[in-house]
């Protein structure tokens, strides 16, 4: 009985560890022409200043710890939860960014895949990428900053699901 339990403990254990999808750099091969995709229409929609293709690649709501606050409404957690209505009222200037556009407009993920950071999400329990640009540098006062987006496949399409900082 007891050998028994152990071997269906290590089956468990083994089911588990297989089930459990693998990110890393070899997801970078994978998807590699679905994200080409999607930075190609991101780098399209933010030169153009285009709301509304920016607006598909963003999977709503999304959260934002760097999103501007409207002051009307307050809130004890440390980011906005960034919907439609807010993206299209004021949100989307995050994207537009001069750092973030300049830095955008210097890759091309045929040449620079290596742009996207693959992570597991723990949250979603899904692969989801990452990619950065600097902010603010560092300078005698401040430390600098960066700000990340995260991507996911949503419906079988790279989107959007947050946008976070490091200071």
């Amino acid at each position: 009985m007891k050998q028994s339990l152990l071997i269906i403990l290590g089956l468990l254990t083994a089911a588990c560890s297989f089930g459990q999808q693998k990110c890393d750099s070899s997801n970078l091969q994978v998807d590699k022409v679905q994200l080409q995709n999607f930075w190609t229409a991101f780098k399209e929609a933010i030169n153009q200043s285009d709301k509304v293709k920016l607006a598909s690649l963003v999977c709503f709501p999304f959260t934002c710890d760097y999103c501007i606050i409207d002051s009307t409404k307050q809130s004890d957690k440390p980011y906005v939860k960034v919907t439609k209505a807010t993206f299209d009222k004021s949100q989307y200037q995050i994207f537009f960014a001069d750092k973030l556009v300049k830095e955008v407009n210097k890759h091309n993920p045929s040449q620079d895949l290596f742009i996207f950071q693959p992570y597991y999400n723990t949250v979603d329990k899904k692969c989801s990428y990452s990619f950065q640009y600097i902010a603010r540098d560092e300078n005698s006062q401040h430390p600098g900053m960066q700000h990340f987006f995260d991507i996911q496949k949503v419906n079988g399409q790279f989107k959007i699901i947050s946008a976070w900082t490091l200071p």
